[in-house]
């Protein structure tokens, strides 16, 4: 059930809860954010306005009679976040006008013209994903052989998807250069275009929209993407291994032996759900023509050696110490597992599973 257009408005309903944006330019003019808090142990609790592009808090107040006001002046409006507690907070754009946030319904602000919008849309993905839910019932209702239901489920979901993504270039034209764009980069749409697509929407973006820091660092994601598709040149990586020595990905390419690379973290449950398929090529392979390197990133070094350990690895690992080598790669999503030449091309990218071992063992077979 989880996959194509459904699993892409999943993505939206969880990652709008961290959403990271900033926005649009204008007069320096007054605002007043106004919400209600339902737990009354927040009386009293000093409050921040952040904006997410740079996590710079611009506002303070303090949490009187259940409710919370902040107000000031703003010469470019912002996307911003409130927060009260862990499950109690709002997104908004922060512009001029009397806005009000609901904490209940985090993506729900009002008041401005901005902040409507930007609901509309929210509301819109809820209604979207409602859709989907009742319509996989359905299908399950209807199609009992499981093979049947796939097929049918994802015709439908390509079109559905179809449609959303032209919905959503339709909107970003309204939208290219305004709080409301940068929001929708965050949204299921562009989640589910191709690195191509996102490209040339972002390039389409206006001088404010495109100049932010958010947009900026995605198209450099995308290009170094772009620089490591398959086919292309390997990037190397540096960190510590677990011990804490210098190592890099260049100690183990050009040494005659094809390089199983895992871009993984201690958190991940997916990663952790593919050690033992790469466990596997590695007993099998490891005096065969082929060296496993794990990667080790968006993760405390100090969960570093004790993942490692729990998870019983015996091969190379690299600490992205830096914090760069999911940049370097224009990587999303981990795990990331890529298969690198004995010259340092990359083969393949994106490898999990039997995919992955088939993959291997007939690459190793030529």
């Amino acid at each position: 059930m989880r996959n194509k257009a459904f699993y892409a408005v999943g993505i939206l309903l969880s990652s709008l809860m961290g959403v990271s944006a900033c926005t649009s330019g204008g007069n320096a003019s007054t605002y007043t954010v106004e919400g209600v808090v339902s737990d009354s142990s927040a009386n009293g609790k000093t409050i921040y306005m952040m904006r997410y592009d740079d996590s710079r808090r611009l506002d303070s107040t303090v949490v009187k009679d259940n409710r919370f006001t902040f107000t000031g002046s703003v010469d470019t409006a912002s996307l911003c976040r409130i927060d009260v507690s862990r499950t109690a907070f709002a997104n908004l754009v922060l512009e001029s006008g009397k806005i009000t946030v609901d904490l209940e319904n985090y993506n729900q602000p009002s008041g401005t013209p901005l902040n409507d919008a930007l609901a509309r849309i929210s509301k819109s993905e809820d209604s979207l994903y409602q859709v989907m839910k009742e319509k996989y019932e359905e299908y399950e209702a209807q199609y009992k052989d499981r093979e049947e239901l796939t097929k049918q489920w994802n015709a439908y979901a390509d079109e559905l998807q179809k449609s959303q993504l032209e919905e959503g270039k339709v909107l970003f034209a309204q939208h290219n250069d305004d709080a409301v764009g940068y929001y929708l980069i965050f949204s299921s749409r562009f989640a589910s275009m191709s690195p191509a697509e996102q490209k040339e929407l972002l390039l389409s973006a206006g001088p404010w929209l495109k100049s932010t820091r958010f947009v900026q660092e995605k198209l450099a994601k995308i290009e170094n993407l772009e620089k490591t598709a398959e086919g292309s040149p390997y990037v190397d990586v540096k960190g510590k291994d677990v011990e804490g020595k210098d190592i890099s990905l260049s100690d183990f390419i050009g040494k005659g032996n094809y390089v199983l690379v895992d871009f993984w973290a201690s958190w991940c449950g997916p990663c952790k759900g593919e050690i033992p398929n790469i466990a596997k090529l590695h007993k099998a392979y490891k005096d065969k023509g082929l060296t496993v390197v794990g990667v080790f990133v968006w993760d405390k070094e100090d969960n570093f050696a004790k993942a490692v350990k729990d998870e019983g690895i015996t091969w190379a690992q690299i600490f992205d110490t830096e914090g760069k080598a999911t940049d370097l790669y224009g990587i999303e999503g981990i795990p990331q597992i890529m298969l690198i030449s004995p010259d340092g091309k990359i083969v393949k990218r994106n490898l999990r599973g039997e995919y992955m071992i088939k993959t291997v063992e007939n690459t190793l077979k030529k």
